[in-house]
């Protein structure tokens, strides 16, 4: 075969595999909509309240629905005639895996007599810790006033703060709720809960301004050398140990969701989604996985150990891929269509940083624990869903490089062309 036609050949093959992957790209597309539409309309499907309302509402014998979602509980004084005991509303808040759904039951007066759970799309480990370190309880007996602020007047749940907040928020949204509908000359105080700024956030931007300037030395420098495991020691231990903050396929579930926790509570979320997003589309590099995931790095110490290599055949290398990219889409789809983002999410970090989690995040870890000692961040390279995701921010970044230099090699040749 001639240099020609071989050149014609390959070209050919280049243009049928941009078909292909336009197609598979365009098919992916498509099945992501409907997830996201089957999911929206699924969650507009109201649970049925009468449970949760006799929960709420204890000394209602009969409780009617009214406008604006306001619930009025009565019951039959001696005379007969109803008398009002409560009121009930739903909240809605956005936590850490997306909306959680709270009734909440007051007395005449807007004090809480009893809050239930009603929906939640967190991740059912670390809600349930709110359980079992009766969280709810303190929320009994407090009036529609007051502040409900996690931190202040409410105690939090250690690993579960995002949880924590949202339910506050949902309790403080219905309680607000009935104060404006059913009592007369309610005050409802304004919303003064500050922005939280402080260690978790500053220690974030640190790590991203630190490893962001490190990349930017040459390779073999000490100084990024060692550089880089220090980050990745601070990420262990703060962003893991510490802090229980790791970056999951369910913060990204969520934001597609359009589930958004209140910035002024959750900014670390918004720094950790939107440093990601921003460096790799400036610097091509994804500065959260390789340089300060805290079970990314707990991968490498390990690895470190025993030499550990990457681990690349190439006959199955391509595959490995496919089910790495195919784990994280199908989390993608199940998470949009269910609208649970934290069920989604199979990642045993929790398990590790909190030790909590179900049997097979239990099995999972160990296996990339003891395979971490063999092979080089093995979880990081395989399995992770968060790799593929970022990977379409840096194909985006390549693909808008591409366009930019096309556009300017057409000024040049028209400006050419013109002189």
């Amino acid at each position: 075969m001639d240099k020609a036609a071989l050149q014609n050949t390959i070209q050919f093959r280049r243009a049928r595999q941009r078909r292909r992957q336009a197609l598979v790209s365009l098919l992916a597309f498509l099945i992501l909509v409907g997830a996201w539409i089957i999911g929206y309309f699924g969650q507009n499907t109201s649970p049925q309240l009468d449970s949760y309302l006799k929960e709420v509402l204890p000394d209602a014998e009969r409780v009617e629905a009214g406008d604006g979602g306001l619930f009025t509980g009565f019951a039959s004084a001696v005379d007969e005639s109803p008398v009002v005991v409560g009121y009930a509303m739903v909240g809605v808040a956005s936590g850490y895996g997306g909306p959680v759904a709270m009734l909440v039951g007051t007395d005449p007066e807007g004090s809480i007599i009893a809050v239930s759970v009603i929906q939640h799309a967190e991740t059912p480990n670390f809600f349930r810790q709110l359980e079992r370190s009766d969280y709810y309880s303190q929320f009994v007996g407090v009036r529609y006033d007051a502040a409900l602020t996690l931190g202040d007047d409410i105690d939090g749940v250690s690993g579960a703060t995002l949880s924590a907040d949202a339910v506050a928020q949902s309790i403080r949204q219905a309680v607000h709720g009935i104060a404006e509908r059913a009592i007369e000359g309610a005050v409802i105080p304004p919303d003064t809960r500050p922005i939280k700024f402080g260690v978790p956030e500053i220690t974030l931007i640190a790590l991203f301004v630190v490893s962001f300037f490190l990349h930017r030395i040459r390779s073999r420098s000490s100084l990024k050398k060692y550089g880089r495991w220090a980050v990745m020691a601070v990420g262990v231990l703060i962003l893991g140990f510490v802090l229980n903050k790791p970056l999951t396929i369910a913060n990204v579930i969520s934001l597609l969701a359009g589930y958004l926790p209140d910035w002024r509570n959750n900014l670390y979320w918004f720094i950790l989604l939107g440093g990601i997003i921003i460096v790799t589309s400036v610097q091509g590099k994804n500065p959260y996985c390789s340089w300060f995931c805290p079970f990314g790095a707990t991968q490498e110490f390990l690895g470190s150990l025993t030499g550990a290599k990457a681990y690349q055949p190439r006959q199955i290398y391509n595959k490995l891929q496919w089910l790495q990219r195919g784990l994280s889409f199908t989390a993608i789809v199940l998470g949009l269509a269910l609208r649970q983002p934290g069920a989604a999410s199979y990642e045993p970090f929790g398990t590790l940083f909190n030790l909590e989690g179900s049997w097979p995040q239990w099995v999972l870890l160990i296996m990339v624990l003891f395979g971490s000692l063999v092979i080089y961040r093995p979880f990081c390279n395989y399995l992770c869903p968060l790799d593929p995701v970022v990977s379409y921010v840096g194909e985006v970044r390549h693909w808008v490089k591409q366009l930019w230099a096309k556009r300017k090699s057409a000024i040049a040749l028209t400006n050419d062309s013109i002189s």
